[in-house]
């Protein structure tokens, strides 16, 4: 499977990767990184271990990773990350209409 990134999911971990290097230092923030690109691995090779949250959006499953929670559909051969978003957010009022 493929995996597509979404624009908003692309800069969700900027924001991530940026609070994290300014709190913590570059060290954490590269191995907090790194998790989050293992679990996106873990998802591509193994989509349908992960709920369903069809009350986010059509086909939504969730994947949480440390403190932020994934947010992806498959499509075909495709997995599309919608989102990572912290867990402490209320999700719907961070995806488009």
């Amino acid at each position: 499977m493929k995996l597509d990134l979404t624009p908003a999911a692309i800069e969700d971990l900027r924001a991530i990767s940026q609070y994290t290097f300014d709190q913590w230092g570059p060290r954490h923030e590269e191995s907090y990184l790194n998790e989050i690109w293992e679990k996106l691995e873990f998802i591509r090779s193994n989509p349908t271990k992960f709920r369903f949250r069809h009350d986010l959006f059509p086909q939504c499953q969730i994947a949480s990773q440390g403190k932020h929670v994934i947010l992806f559909r498959m499509q075909k051969e495709v997995i599309q990350v919608a989102r990572v978003l912290h867990s402490s957010m209320d999700f719907k009022r961070h995806l488009p209409d």
